[in-house]
């Protein structure tokens, strides 16, 4: 049974913060455009059944304006420290411990991580081109890339999703 995964990086930050990176807010255009891309996932039928979120202030933010601009208030979140600090790696040791029954997972990161993981993942000769090229020159904010699985998330691993597209909202 095919599962979708979306790779999103955090929405636009503000460049610093007095207690550090991890604690980082969203900019004004951080939260405008965190809404617009969950109305996009809302649009294409990419509602979460789970997020999983980095635990950095940043990724918290964009996930609830994710939510607020899908109207997807019930969605289970998840906070993952190893989204914020644990590389591809990491992320993809989280991704493997959804659930079974969740069909569509969102994952809330920072780059280089989700990039990396999204180009680990595709299967080249089954993904979009023109998805590939963009996620090769990096994952913008408050951007998605989309990938179907065929296998389950414990099974997943290089090469094994096919990424169909990325997505950059600007609201």
């Amino acid at each position: 049974m095919a599962r979708t995964l979306v790779l999103i990086r955090h929405a636009k930050t503000k460049k610093t913060h007095p207690l550090g990176d991890h604690a980082r807010k969203l900019a004004e255009r951080g939260v405008v455009d965190g809404q617009a891309l969950g109305r996009w996932l809302q649009e294409e039928q990419l509602l979460a059944d789970l997020v999983l979120v980095s635990t950095a202030t940043r990724t918290l933010q964009t996930t609830e304006q994710l939510i607020a601009g899908a109207g997807a208030g019930d969605v289970e979140v998840r906070p993952e420290r190893a989204l914020y600090d644990g590389g591809s790696t990491g992320a993809l040791e989280t991704v493997r411990e959804a659930p079974e029954d969740v069909r569509t997972l969102w994952v809330v990161g920072h780059e280089p991580t989700m990039s990396t993981l999204a180009l680990a993942l595709a299967d080249e000769a089954r993904s979009s081109a023109g998805a590939l090229d963009s996620v090769r020159k990096h994952l913008a904010t408050a951007a998605a890339a989309v990938l179907l699985v065929e296998v389950a998330w414990s099974d997943l691993a290089p090469g094994l999703a096919r990424l169909e597209t990325v997505h950059t909202a600007r609201g």
